[in-house]
């Protein structure tokens, strides 16, 4: 298997849902760690735990280890940063090494890529780099399916123009508009409607712009 993978893109386009069904789908046990997991008052304590971290994972292998906002873990090391925080990312990379062989996959998921060490992404260590972008019309036509698949609707929702409607749209701000729509609905002791939905559209305001989009794009 490939050492690791780097799931980047903009905020809320679903980088931890799809790590951890992917954990679901090949069976391997799943440990998150966010940024303020590994912090430490002691010096070299932070290292320690990065150490122990492995081992943990090791012990309970196949296991993926998944680096939140990794970005903020393991940073570009240079003159002006501080030696604990240089002393981490040497860790991490020494962990991280050809850690297939011990039965650990990586995944790590950032906004901001270009503020990675880059010896972190390289072959042996984080070795893919998968782009997650805002979802296409099938995925947001799927997505309004999921979320209302539970809760009261009226007949004629038309999935496909909903989806027509949200282009451009992060899958966060799919889930925040029928929790809205159904707000509406509730509010109005109604079943949710076509009408509803449309009317939260064309309300809502996204939480990422299409310019920083077209950013990431590029």
């Amino acid at each position: 298997i490939p050492n690791g993978m780097l799931l980047y893109g903009p905020p809320g386009c679903g980088k931890t849902f799809i790590s951890e069904k992917f954990a679901e789908e090949v069976g391997f046990n799943f440990i998150k760690i966010n940024p303020s997991d590994l912090g430490s008052i002691y010096i070299h304590g932070a290292q320690e735990k990065i150490g122990k971290l492995f081992q943990d994972a090791e012990s309970n292998a196949p296991a993926i280890i998944f680096f939140d906002e990794v970005d903020a873990l393991m940073p570009k090391r240079g003159d002006g940063m501080n030696q604990s925080v240089s002393g981490e990312v040497n860790e991490f990379l020494a962990q991280m090494t050809n850690c297939a062989q011990r039965g650990i996959f990586i995944i790590a998921a950032t906004n901001q890529p270009t503020l990675i060490d880059e010896a972190i992404l390289r072959t042996g260590r984080i070795d893919r780099l998968i782009y997650v972008d805002a979802p296409d019309h099938e995925a947001r036509k799927a997505m309004f399916e999921l979320y209302l698949k539970k809760r009261p609707t009226e007949i004629d929702i038309d999935y496909s123009e909903l989806a027509d409607l949200t282009e451009n749209i992060v899958s966060s701000d799919i889930k925040e508009i029928i929790d809205r729509a159904s707000k509406l609905a509730a509010k109005n002791d109604t079943r949710i409607s076509q009408q509803e939905i449309k009317q939260v559209i064309k309300l809502f305001r996204p939480s990422i712009s299409v310019d920083v989009l077209l950013r990431y794009q590029e």
